[in-house]
């Protein structure tokens, strides 16, 4: 029932998206350092852009509907 190409509709995959890119500016070459960016990289992603992750879900899920397994602006 589900399509070979379904996207992934969890708001947290974007939201893992947005970290990496925050982490690219300054990669650590040690686990320490890694996990120390990590967290400061989380706690400085913007409380209003996850919101709009999960306050766009609506929208997305009409427009997968909508798109019949075709593809879709997201």
């Amino acid at each position: 029932p589900f399509p070979a190409f379904s996207p992934d509709l969890n708001p947290i995959e974007n939201a893992w998206h947005i970290l990496k890119s925050c982490l690219h500016k300054h990669w650590p070459h040690t686990e320490d350092k890694h996990w120390e960016a990590l967290s400061e990289e989380w706690e400085g992603i913007d409380q209003s852009s996850l919101d709009h992750l999960v306050d766009s879900m609506p929208e997305l899920v009409a427009a997968m509907v909508k798109a019949q397994r075709t593809h879709t602006k997201w």
